[in-house]
């Protein structure tokens, strides 16, 4: 499928694409090392907060380990 649109939109993924290590714990955001341990990684003013930065930070790990480039946006130097 080829998209004249260079973005990438949420409606593009399936559940399964926001499956990871990472995991909302109330409203922390931790990330299970796969060892019995997990680390913290932040804590969130309430636990929808959590859940949508885990959503994201799973889906970055997921584009990466299928092999996509992820860059910042070109910025303009002054």
């Amino acid at each position: 499928m080829i998209l004249d649109d260079p973005y990438i939109t949420k409606d593009m993924f399936i559940a399964d694409s926001y499956g990871g290590n990472y995991y909302a714990h109330k409203n922390a955001v931790m990330y299970d090392l796969q060892n019995g341990k997990q680390n913290v990684v932040c804590f969130c003013d309430n636990i929808h907060t959590a859940q949508a930065i885990v959503q994201g930070l799973n889906l970055i790990d997921n584009l990466e380990a299928d092999g996509a480039e992820l860059r910042q946006p070109n910025k303009e130097k002054k």
